[in-house]
Parts: structure tokens; sequence; C-alpha cells
């Protein structure tokens, strides 16, 4: 082999090991982004979010998370007794949650958002995030669990219900289309339904506290096309809260239903 191919080879193999070395580089840059090395969950502190017209960006910050728990954390704010988890809806940009969000991490100091596949079935998922809820459970001292499933998450938080054992939570289902979504649910064999072609759920422990929070169906930008509302059917809930139409003089329609019922949850309160 001649001197000149000699340094041609040389010059392709130290060029190629570059290239492998910024590649891996990039890919452990992204997977650590929100996990430490040490194998603890991802975290994420809410003061980076910025409100106004950086709310959209806020959201995609939020959802381009890996799928799992995500922490949320006020600055250095220990954690408390209190389990907060935060379940989104099917193809969220996240920006529905940044408001209410940040007003529940300057009131509990164990918030996390469950990030999901939402292609995935809503009683899959539900399987998932109860195993989740169990896991942080058996690591902290809490003496209460409260979790909020907004539209396609409420599907998944209820099904999640029944497999929580006797633990105490409270599962604030917000503007979920729990009777079912047929676009949404053609594809998932596993789901049950009764005569009149709602879901079947299984049943959930005394223990667990189902709310509801529904909005109105005219008003409601996911569901006002339908011809029945898809918040309707005959579960066990322990509450049911019927939404206003407007909030702060505007229309309270899918998105925003979640930024009602976080801030009235912690006596934050908006005007018709």
């Amino acid at each position: 082999m001649t001197t000149t191919l000699k340094l041609i080879r040389n010059l392709i193999l130290i060029v190629g090991l570059i290239l492998i070395t910024q590649c891996a580089g990039d890919s452990q840059n992204v997977s650590s982004r929100n996990t430490s090395k040490n194998g603890q969950l991802g975290s994420i502190d809410i003061n980076i979010w910025g409100e106004g017209t950086e709310i959209t960006d806020s959201g995609l910050q939020l959802m381009d998370n890996p799928v799992g728990m995500l922490k949320l954390m006020d600055g250095e704010q220990d954690n408390d007794s209190v389990l907060v988890i935060a379940v989104h809806g099917y193809q969220s940009q996240g920006y529905e949650w940044i408001t209410g969000l940040k007003h529940l991490a300057k009131n509990y100091g164990s918030l996390f958002f469950f990030r999901y596949d939402w292609l995935r079935c809503p009683d899959q998922i539900g399987f998932d995030l109860a195993a989740e809820v169990e896991n942080l459970s058996r690591q902290g001292d809490y003496k209460r669990i409260i979790i909020f499933g907004h539209s396609y998450g409420g599907l998944v938080t209820t099904f999640a219900a029944a497999q929580l054992g006797k633990l105490e939570a409270d599962i604030h289902v917000i503007a979920a289309p729990l009777s079912g979504f047929p676009q949404l649910l053609d594809q998932c064999g596993s789901l049950k339904y009764d005569s009149d072609d709602k879901l079947i759920y299984p049943e959930w422990a005394s223990s667990i506290r189902l709310i509801q929070h529904k909005t109105v169906h005219s008003q409601d930008g996911a569901f006002r096309d339908l011809a029945s509302d898809p918040q309707d059917i005959a579960l066990p809930f322990f509450q049911i809260q019927e939404l206003p139409p407007t909030m702060d003089g505007h229309r309270l329609g899918h998105n925003w239903s979640v930024t009602w019922v976080l801030d009235q949850h912690i006596g934050k309160p908006h005007r018709y």
C-alpha cells in the first residue's frame, strides 16, 4: 500500500471515530437530560417556565421529556406528605398544564408529571401509571395521594384506580371521555363495553375517591361535534363537578379546564 493510500485510510478512520464519539455524546446528553446517572427520576425546575406568550414554549419543554415520571421542583422545596401526580391527554402540547402546575408546585413539594405514549391503549397505560404510583409511595412517607388526569389521561387514571389497591387516593378526571371515544379506542381490543356501548372499568377500592370535572358539552372543542357527551357515564363517583362555560370572561373549553381545576384545588379560584 502506498504512503498516500495509507494516509487517506487513516484520515477516514480518524473522521469516523470523531463522528461516532460526537453521536454517542449527543445521545448521552439527550438521555441524561432529565435522568441522573444514578438512575433516579428526572426532574425539572418549574421556574424556567415562562408565562404569557412564552407559555407555548414552556408546554413543549414539559412534553419534551422521556416516558415515565418527571419530578417538578420549585427551586429547593423539600418533599412533603402529599404525593401529587399530573397525567396529560392525547397529543398534548403541554401548555394547558403550565399555569396550574406552577401554582401546585408552590403548595406541594412532591409534584410529578406522568409522561406516556398516547398511541397505547388507556388500560395498558393505566397499569404503568399504577406501578409508578406504588413505587413512589414506597419511597416516601406519604399520607395522601392526589392524581389529576386530563382528557385521555382521565381514562388512564380511571383504569389505574383499580390497580392502586388500598392506597388512599383522590383521582380527579378532567374533561375526560370516560364513556369512550371511538376514533382513539378502535384498536384497543382489550377494552370492554356495556349494552349502551360505554366503557366498563374495573372496580376500585373504597379508599380511592374518583372526582369527575365535566366541561359543558357545547363549549368543549374536543366533544361539541359529537352527538352525545362522552363524559356521561354511570360510575361510583365520589363527586361530580360541572364546570362553568366561561373562565375569566373567556370560553372554558377542553384545555383550560385544567387550569380551572388545579387552581380551584389550591383555593385560587377564577371568575366566570
